[in-house]
This record gives C-alpha cells, sequence and structure tokens, in this order.
C-alpha cells in the first residue's frame, strides 16, 4: 500500500493526541480517587487518620496508575476488534487490575506502616475493599473505552474526510484530462488542414499558438479554481488558432466586465463549449458565426453565457457525442454539489445557448 509522506505526521499527530489524552485521563481519575479517600478517611477517623498514611497510599496510587496505563495498551491493541471483544477484556482487566492492586495495597501498607496495618486489617474489609476497587477500575476501564472510542471515531471520521477529498480530487482530475484528447484532435486537425492547402506560414502560426496554450492549460492544477480572467485569456488564445482557420467565418466578442474578472471559475470550464461552437457552427458554415462569451455577478452569483449564431450554408456537421457538455456538467456537479447551474439548449434561431451559474468567489 502507498503512504504519502506528507500523511504521515498528522497520522502520528493523531495518535499522539489519543496517548495525551489517555495519560491526563488516567492521571486526573486517581489523583481525584487518592484525594477523595484521603478526605474521607480524615472526615471518618478524625485524628486517628495519620499522616504516615499518605506515603503508602501515594505509593498505591502510583501503583494503580502503572496498572491503569498498562489496562490502557492492551484497550488500545483492541481498537480494531468488536464492542462485545472491548467490553469482555475490560471486565476481565478490571477483575486482575483490582487483584492486584489489593495486593499492592497489603504489601505497601505492611512494608511503610506494619503496626496500624494489621490493627485494621479483616477478611470482611479487604473484600469490600477489593470490591470497591474493582468498581474504580470498571469505570476506569469503561471511561477509556468511551474516551478511546470518541477519538478513534473522530480520526476515522477524519480520515474517510480526507479519502473522500482524494476521491473527489481525482474524480475533478479525471474529468479535466479528458479534455485534452479532445482539444488536441480537432485542434492538430486543423493544422493538417492548412497544411494540405500549402499554408506553411498559418500552420506555423496556428503551431506556436498551440504550443503556448499547451504551455499554459497545462501549468493550471486541475484541482484549483483560477480566476475568470485567465480562463478567458486561455480562450482567446485557443480561438487564435482557430482564427487562423477560419479567417472569415470565425468572429468573437467576449463581454467580462472589470468587476467579474477576478471571480473564480473551475479550469477550463469553457474549453468544450468554445470547441463545439467551432466545430458544430464555424466548420458548417459559409457566413460568419459570432460567437459571444458574456459573464455578469447577480445576486452573489456568477451567470456565464456562451452563445453562438446559426451555421447558414454550409455542409451540415455530424451530430456531437455530446461529450464536452456531459463533461462541464459533471465537473461542476463534483465541484459544487448542489449549488450550480448548467443549461444548454438550441434557440429557435438555430444557434446555441449554454448558460453556467456558479456560486461568487473571489481569490482575495
Amino acid at each position: 500500500m502507498l503512504v504519502k509522506i506528507e500523511d504521515l505526521p498528522e497520522e502520528t499527530e493523531s495518535i499522539r493526541a489519543i496517548r495525551r489524552t489517555m495519560t491526563w485521563f488516567i492521571l486526573l481519575f486517581w489523583t481525584t480517587q487518592f484525594s477523595m479517600l484521603t478526605l474521607m478517611r480524615r472526615l471518618n477517623m478524625g485524628e486517628e487518620e495519620k499522616l504516615s498514611y499518605l506515603l503508602p497510599r501515594f505509593c498505591v496510587t502510583v501503583v494503580a496508575i502503572g496498572l491503569s496505563f498498562l489496562i490502557a495498551r492492551q484497550l488500545r491493541r483492541l481498537a480494531s476488534r468488536s464492542m462485545r471483544v472491548k467490553l469482555t477484556a475490560a471486565v476481565a482487566m478490571a477483575v486482575i487490575g483490582c487483584v492486584i492492586h489489593g495486593a499492592a495495597n497489603l504489601a505497601i501498607f505492611e512494608l511503610l506502616v506494619p503496626e496500624s496495618n494489621m490493627e485494621s486489617f479483616s477478611v470482611g474489609l479487604y473484600l469490600a475493599a477489593l470490591l470497591q476497587w474493582f468498581w474504580s477500575y470498571a469505570a476506569l476501564c469503561a471511561l477509556l473505552l468511551a474516551v478511546t472510542s470518541s477519538l478513534e471515531l473522530s480520526d476515522r471520521e477524519r480520515r474517510i474526510a480526507h479519502l473522500q477529498r482524494v476521491a473527489h480530487a481525482a474524480q475533478l482530475r479525471a474529468l479535466r484530462y479528458q479534455l485534452n484528447p479532445h482539444f488536441m484532435f480537432n485542434t492538430l486537425n486543423s493544422i493538417a488542414a492548412l497544411i494540405s492547402r500549402r499554408e506553411a506560414e498559418r500552420a506555423e502560426a496556428m503551431v506556436e499558438n498551440l504550443a503556448d496554450f499547451l504551455r499554459a492549460g497545462l501549468s493550471l492544477d486541475p484541482h484549483e479554481d483560477i480566476p475568470l480572467e485567465k480562463e478567458i485569456e486561455l480562450q482567446s488564445l485557443y480561438l487564435s488558432i482557430e482564427e487562423l482557420r477560419f479567417p472569415d467565418r470565425l468572429k468573437v466578442e467576449i463581454d467580462v466586465p472589470e468587476d467579474v474578472r477576478a471571480a473564480l471559475v473551475p479550469s477550463l470550464v469553457t474549453q468544450p463549449l468554445v470547441e463545439n461552437v467551432v466545430r458544430h457552427a464555424v466548420a458548417a458554415s459559409l457566413e460568419p458565426i459570432l460567437l459571444s462569451i458574456i459573464a455578469r455577478h447577480e445576486g452573489g452569483r456568477l451567470r456565464i453565457t456562451v452563445r453562438n449564431s446559426a451555421p447558414i450554408g454550409g455542409t451540415p456537421c455530424n451530430k456531437g457525442t455530446g461529450v464536452g457538455l456531459a463533461n462541464i456538467a459533471d465537473r461542476l456537479r463534483a465541484r459544487f454539489p448542489q449549488d450550480s447551474l448548467f443549461v444548454a439548449e438550441r434557440q429557435g434561431d438555430g444557434g446555441f445557448l449554454v448558460v453556467i451559474e456558479l456560486p461568487w468567489s473571489t481569490a482575495g
């Protein structure tokens, strides 16, 4: 399995966050237990609660903290197992923890305060203490399970969101790169047509323009939006290529006010529209075809309209496959789920109209 290097620190930080949370939780749990037990013993026994009991009680608390870290480590190892397995393991570890805790309690108090330890010892009190410690460890295990499960769920959701972003980016790239073969096919056909007519200078100019267009287009990140001004510049560069092929039939009108040029759009989103006009209107007409590109800022949205007049007097072009239009629709749905509009329709006069609406956004 391939793992991107930049993903590793994020994964490590997530593991560290879980460990830090569990560490502070264990320390807080047993510090609270130590404080409450000391306070209760002081209130119940008064002067009989000797200060000498604090040291052995502190040592027992340290043992409990060590046992809790071992339990937490074992619970982390069961992260991928079912909740039933986790709960069974938690109960088992609570039993083991209380037994070890009880033994450590007896041994430490016998070592540090032997004269007082045996005076207050009885089997009944010891069993009651074991039951109390069992519930303490059971509560600790349950809380550790809740904390780790919550953190693991958050981490899993983060990973799923990350994978969704990766898949989304891959989809956008696939849709974006789908344009290149279509564009290259049309442009190379145009160059071939010029060469066949022995128009070497125009063919050379078209090759240079093609190189400039590809250099500018391929430098773009398919996942990032670009200013509308850059998009218009790229389409103008492409149209300069086609104007060499159809100098008398392609007329371009671009109406993009200064106040909308900074708006962000998916890169080359209008490219298939411009190509379709050239292929299905300009190439099929004997009269000039007017291609209009209009952009407006309306009600917090960007509206782009691409329109062409009807072809007149030429040979009807074969009906397209609709790949270009479907590509734009797919890209917009992927980039702006349920927040974009794409309308493509033939006009009554034989022309064609495409309208794109996007949420308004700028780089600033």
